[in-house]
């Protein structure tokens, strides 16, 4: 199975800039033969969309899964028959929630995740913004995936739940958003997340966002095993990394 990780630009509340970049990268992954293209933790609304004033975020900002906002979304992987995986900031049932989703290439669910660590919310944050409980698997082209979403896999008291998965899929899905550097990633930190990688057995696809501001996200797009770096495109620029997962 073709997987391609989309380390690609993310605007705070301009979806429509970034559904674009979404489609250029889905084009491009297409093209390669990429059966499941993956953008980073909370892409599609950027990363600090959220005022955590909650009458606003609830109306102005969270979206429900059979929104237009996420239909239009969707129907990007029908357009390139391409199955694809976007974080967002979802209204579900009026609870706020960090919503990593997953779709085929006819734009159908294959599993919803909700971030279950607290790190994306403001400590002030009302009760209303919510995390999820548990760790699903999905399959997907014969495969199966779990999916994690930035600080849980740091979490060690999460760690139980997500090693217990570990027997169960032939890899992991860590879509973050992580606020480093390029010197700072690249003379401590990528150590740090590869060498965490080392808990588990199966690959871990690890997508970061791109931001615009000098302290933001820098990108980065990596496939570890056990501590060994498989393939990667190191932060600085847009990337599309392409994977062949056996």
């Amino acid at each position: 199975m073709i997987v391609s990780l989309a380390a690609s630009l993310s605007l705070d509340n301009d979806l429509e800039a970034n559904r674009d970049s979404m489609e250029k990268m889905l084009a491009e992954a297409a093209a390669e033969g990429s059966q499941l293209v993956l953008f980073g933790e909370a892409y599609l609304h950027g990363f600090e969309a959220l005022s955590f004033n909650y009458e606003h975020d609830i109306k102005k900002v969270a979206l429900g899964l059979n929104s237009p906002e996420i239909t239009k979304t969707r129907q990007l992987a029908i357009k390139y028959e391409t199955a694809m995986g976007f974080g967002f900031f979802e209204n579900d049932h009026g609870g706020i929630y960090c919503t990593y989703l997953i779709v085929d290439e006819e734009g159908e669910p294959l599993v919803k995740y909700q971030r279950v660590s607290r790190g994306w919310r403001e400590p002030e944050a009302n009760a209303e913004y919510r995390m999820g409980t548990n760790f699903p698997i999905f399959e997907y082209g014969g495969k199966k995936f779990g999916v994690m979403v930035c600080g849980d896999f740091w979490e060690d008291e999460l760690l139980d739940q997500i090693v217990a998965i570990d027997p169960e899929v032939d890899a992991f899905i860590w879509p973050v958003h992580c606020d480093y550097l390029v010197e700072e990633w690249s003379e401590k930190v990528h150590d740090e997340y590869r060498q965490r990688s080392q808990i588990l057995a199966k690959p871990i696809f690890f997508i970061n966002n791109v931001r615009q501001n000098i302290e933001g996200a820098k990108g980065g797009a990596y496939i570890w095993q056990q501590g060994k770096e498989l393939a990667g495109c190191d932060p600085g620029l847009e990337c599309l990394l392409t994977f062949k997962l056996e």
